[in-house]
């Protein structure tokens, strides 16, 4: 899929319709590929003399080689973006992406004095809010610089970032309760699930980290003298960094929330397992006498007393019920049962 946007008078984006490599026209700022196709990828490289990485090559390219500028000066970018799985689900038994929380993938970004290129292997919810906020241009800003234009999406997906921790928190909170609460806990809680459940979280702030790391980096590199070539960037992109190191330290705040729950979880589940070999452990105990006294009956000998007459029976079942209840009593007021 191809899609490319322009700058109107007033400097907003308004999308432009392409049907073919002829509608490619230099006025066009932005033109976004969404996994494209080969005949799409020659329409921009007959228009642009731009020839585009492969998918592939983006998940391959290494650390080293994710932002430079080339010989042409044409800057090259290749960043992370995390994007939630709206079709999660919890349980799911299949093997497909059902059972995926969040999905991180490279979005590479192509910065020409006049045009702007992306490619994504799939659609991002950060870049659709960023194409609604540039039609608005609730700022006023001149997206006929293509650069205003990286900015912006950068932009968006710190926004999105920000969305993804703030739903972790809501569901961190919502987890406490849960946890905390002992007659929730005892009687309808699934401490298993809820283990799934952190952790798929603790996943899901991982993925968020390293999208942060990554944008923090591409923000260095842009704050390079050199590396747009112009000081009016500075301003923006020093606001952007401040707000990815508090997003960074928020991160941080949630990572060790969720292991408190995962440990806080996993100890009631040691103490249930405890319980329960306690208790199993306690009921012998509290058979051994009465299997005595059955015992030494079932022997073949007459001195016992009660040991012969016709309310033998109900004495001696009187005597193995004593024997069975004062061991009862005592655990129950030693609260071990």
């Amino acid at each position: 899929m191809l899609e490319a946007f322009y700058a109107t008078e007033r400097g907003s984006l308004e999308d432009a319709i392409i049907n073919g490599g002829f509608d490619l026209h230099p006025d066009l700022v932005w033109i976004d590929l969404i996994a494209p196709s080969q005949e799409e990828e020659q329409w921009v490289l007959d228009a642009y003399k731009q020839n585009l990485p492969t998918l592939k090559s983006l998940e391959d390219i290494s650390s080293s080689a994710r932002f430079y500028r080339d010989d042409d000066g044409i800057l090259h970018i290749s960043t992370y973006f995390l994007t939630k799985n709206k079709n999660f689900q919890v349980d799911a038994e299949t093997d497909d992406d059902s059972s995926i929380l969040a999905t991180v993938q490279t979005v590479a970004f192509i910065l020409h004095k006049q045009h702007l290129f992306t490619l994504r292997g799939e659609k991002l919810v950060a870049f659709r809010a960023f194409r609604a906020r540039a039609r608005r241009n609730d700022y006023e800003i001149d997206y006929k610089d293509p650069t205003w234009v990286l900015l912006g999406l950068l932009e968006a997906k710190l926004d999105e970032l920000a969305d993804i921790l703030e739903d972790v928190h809501k569901d961190l909170e919502k987890y406490s309760t849960e946890v905390l609460n002992n007659r929730h806990r005892e009687q309808i809680l699934d401490l298993d699930d809820m283990i799934t459940r952190l952790a798929q979280l603790e996943d899901m702030l991982g993925k968020a980290q390293l999208c942060l790391i990554d944008l923090r980096r591409v923000l260095t590199f842009l704050s390079r003298p050199r590396a747009l070539g112009s000081h009016i960037y500075d301003a923006d992109i020093r606001e952007l960094s401040e707000d990815v190191r508090s997003l960074v330290e928020h991160d941080a705040f949630l990572f060790q929330k969720v292991r408190f729950l995962l440990d806080t979880t996993s100890g009631f589940i040691n103490t249930e397992q405890n319980d329960t070999i306690r208790r199993f452990s306690i009921l012998p105990s509290m058979l051994a006498p009465p299997m005595l006294v059955a015992s030494i009956y079932g022997m073949n000998t007459d001195v016992l007393p009660f040991a012969r007459g016709t309310t033998s029976f109900i004495m001696v079942g009187i005597i193995l019920l004593a024997f069975f209840i004062g061991p009862l009593a005592y655990f129950r007021w030693k609260k071990w049962i």
